[in-house]
């Protein structure tokens, strides 16, 4: 018999030496502009100075602009974009198929941008198809691939080319992941559907 699970609660009258509050509106979508993760802004905010990184991480962060092809200080929002890649085993669940859908529902895929989604699994596939999401997309110039690794780690033949680059959902950006030379921008899906049909990284809140 499976253990029942419940919630915990703190004491109604317990008290904290400190409480902090998020309010989600305030937080702006988050992007990458370097070759890990760490190196991360938000989507209206300027790629940081050499003078505001740790001196510890100078050459790695210089090493990733380089790479990247990116400037100290400059802006990512409007940068053109050539892929947009919505799938991986973190990022490619029904939860995010929703949420690209309902940004892209109504408009259309951007002409010059190629677009890979990859349902993390085959049982999200069959959710996606089930809630007609792949209607959606499909109404939006979107093609519906087999679930599977694709982009993530640039299996098959699902590699974006040397100095392209892709927006991704996949949760690395290492040189070379997505194939030699690619260069990618992780994001969530709701920048990666912005992306996809406007063609350059662009703020979702303004789509």
């Amino acid at each position: 018999k499976l253990a029942e699970w419940r919630e915990l609660y703190s004491d109604p009258d317990a008290k904290f030496d400190k409480e902090i509050v998020f309010h989600a509106e305030d937080i702006d979508p988050m992007i990458t502009y370097g070759t890990n993760p760490g190196m991360g802004m938000g989507i209206r905010e300027n790629i940081p100075t050499m003078e505001s990184v740790d001196e510890a991480g100078r050459i790695s962060y210089k090493k990733s602009l380089d790479y990247m092809g990116f400037t100290a200080g400059e802006p990512v929002l409007g940068k053109k974009i050539d892929y947009v890649f919505l799938g991986s085993c973190t990022n490619g669940r029904i939860e995010d198929f929703r949420a690209f859908a309902s940004l892209v529902k109504g408009k259309k895929k951007a002409d010059d941008v190629i677009v890979w989604l990859v349902p993390g699994s085959w049982q999200v596939e069959r959710q996606i198809r089930a809630e007609g999401i792949d209607k959606v997309l499909t109404e939006a110039g979107f093609e519906l691939r087999q679930p599977g690794c694709s982009a993530c780690l640039a299996m098959n033949e699902d590699k974006v080319p040397a100095g392209k680059y892709a927006v991704s959902t996949s949760n690395r950006n290492f040189e070379g992941r997505q194939g030699p030379g690619a260069r990618t921008i992780l994001a969530g899906p709701l920048v990666a559907a912005a992306a996809a049909v406007t063609g350059m990284i662009t703020d979702p809140r303004d789509v």
